[in-house]
């Protein structure tokens, strides 16, 4: 069990250390694109004044796309349904190794309580894989079910 949290530390503490790091990193991206779009909203309303064509312009729907922030994504995003297949797939895939890896090395565990935990542990494992790939399934025929209705239609 010991082996277990020092296994656990060893895997958490880097992993949220990178998690902060990619938020500082994202954070100070926004920052600046904000920073930016606000300056170049200041300068264009100081051109623009009190020209009544500008107010209008600033009470219509332009106003909200122009004062809108955000961020040019870096690479084309698929659909949210085939991410979330293959979120599943790939979650499943781990699962499913860890379990049967966990399995497969509890023979040679002889000491202590080594071959109950792995067993627990690789069962949840091989379980939790088997769901994360039957979701995988389940959304991906879901998909294919809509798509056939929305062609229908």
């Amino acid at each position: 069990m010991e082996a277990f949290v020092v296994g656990i530390v060893f895997l958490g503490i880097p992993t949220i250390v990178g998690w902060i790091i990619k938020n500082y990193y994202a954070h100070k991206r926004f920052m600046k694109v904000l920073e930016l779009k606000a300056e170049m909203n200041a300068r264009l309303l100081d051109r623009l004044g009190t020209d009544p064509g500008a107010l209008e312009v600033l009470k219509s729907d332009v106003q909200q796309r122009m004062f809108e922030v955000s961020l040019p994504e870096l690479a084309p995003r698929m659909p949210a349904a085939q991410a979330r297949m293959l979120t599943s797939a790939q979650i499943g895939l781990v699962l499913l190794s860890l379990g049967w890896g966990l399995l497969y090395i509890r023979p040679f565990f002889t000491l202590g309580d080594a071959p109950e935990v792995l067993l627990v542990f690789g069962t949840m494992g091989v379980a939790l894989g088997i769901g994360a790939m039957l979701s995988a399934v389940a959304a991906f025929l879901a998909t294919k079910l809509w798509q056939n209705e929305v062609e229908r239609a």
